[in-house]
């Protein structure tokens, strides 16, 4: 989150096992944005900081911004600001509600040898993407959601990966290099009104880059959907506004420019096709 939790202002609940990149929000950032210039900072804070007299903790690492951080709604200034913080090679930015089983952590070691290994193309990649399991499969409306879900994440991304070669980066199991996405600006895109779907413009970078992207289906996340019928609507109606806005971006033109005819037809099928033909249908 962008503000300070409660569990970092006097608790050690999470004393060294919960790194928090924050950003000032709510009344204190519009306090701040209004004041005379001033520097923003990035900053990590875990339970083994030291204690302010205010009450919160004073940060372990801060890195200097160029100025005022929050571009786009939230999520992807998140992910952002808080990559220079990360360890390793090898990213995954799980969402609030999503889960893990411990079976799954078996299947970790596989999973991270996938950037290890060349593709067709003679490449490691620099996604390797996975499917979700969604248990709020509850009452009807539960269902047919979960059902939609679960067919999106394997069979179409399996056949958006190959034989297309159109798959981009749509949920939050998917694994990234750390490096790929640092060179192409982060992992996601923050602008308010052109990247609502912010996810996946990270596969359209990397294909515009030469990177390979690959799907496997052995791991996976457990994530938990919408059950009521106005929450479902909106997150459709969220899932197409974010591809009408996609096709108006730069990379959405770059890839009409570059992409063979075969990987253009599944970039169309895989994104506004989709929606083009259900217009068609419904009036046919």
């Amino acid at each position: 989150t962008f503000h300070e939790s409660s569990a970092f202002r006097g608790s050690v609940a999470f004393r060294g096992s919960v790194t928090t990149a924050i950003l000032p929000t709510g009344s204190d950032a519009a306090a701040l944005k209004k004041a005379p210039p001033r520097r923003f900072y990035s900053c990590a804070v875990d339970g083994g900081c030291a204690l302010l007299p205010s009450g919160r903790r004073a940060p372990r690492h801060r890195v200097a911004l160029p100025g005022w951080p929050v571009l786009g709604n939230g999520k992807s200034d998140n992910q952002n600001h808080a990559l220079i913080f990360t360890r390793g090679t090898i990213l995954q930015t799980i969402d609030a509600n999503q889960d893990a089983y411990l079976e799954e952590t078996l299947k970790l070691c596989t999973a991270l040898r996938e950037f290890d290994a060349a593709t067709v193309q003679g490449k490691t990649p620099a996604i390797v993407g996975f499917r979700e399991h969604v248990f709020s499969d509850l009452g009807t409306l539960g269902e047919f959601a979960a059902h939609s879900e679960r067919c999106f994440g394997t069979i179409v991304q399996r056949t958006m990966s190959d034989p297309l070669q159109s798959r981009y980066h749509y949920g939050h199991p998917d694994m990234l290099d750390k490096c790929a996405m640092m060179a192409q600006g982060g992992v996601s895109k923050a602008t308010k009104s052109l990247n609502l779907s912010e996810d996946i413009f990270a596969g359209m970078e990397a294909t515009l880059r030469g990177e390979p992207i690959v799907h496997r289906e052995y791991y996976q996340v457990g994530k938990g959907r919408n059950m009521g019928f106005l929450s479902i609507l909106d997150f459709f109606c969220k899932l197409s506004c974010g591809t009408a806005q996609m096709t108006t971006s730069r990379q959405a033109f770059r890839l009409g420019q570059r992409l063979g005819t075969g990987r253009l037809l599944g970039w169309y099928y895989g994104h506004i096709g989709f929606y083009l033909g259900q217009l068609h249908f419904y009036h046919a």
